[in-house]
């Protein structure tokens, strides 16, 4: 008997994605410039998961810094 699932929350941040975290918090890139790396990473991830067929697709909270921690710091 088959088990349906579906993904909620969060995937893995893209190496350059969480570069471009550090580099927010170091002051060597402006926030716009992590918006860049956010907008392809949610973009990378809504492509894999149309890919695999999921019946709900999210950009898997690329935007978001940590769900720990967004809500604190609004990234």
């Amino acid at each position: 008997m088959p088990i349906p699932t579906e993904l909620v929350g969060s995937l893995p941040r893209p190496m350059k994605l969480q570069e471009a975290y550090a580099a927010l918090d170091e002051g060597r890139i402006t926030f716009e410039e992590l918006q860049a790396e956010q907008d392809k990473a949610a973009e990378d991830s809504i492509k894999r998961l149309e890919q695999t067929g999921e019946t709900y697709v999210t950009d898997g909270e690329q935007r978001e810094s940590s769900f720990a921690t967004y809500p604190i710091t609004d990234t």
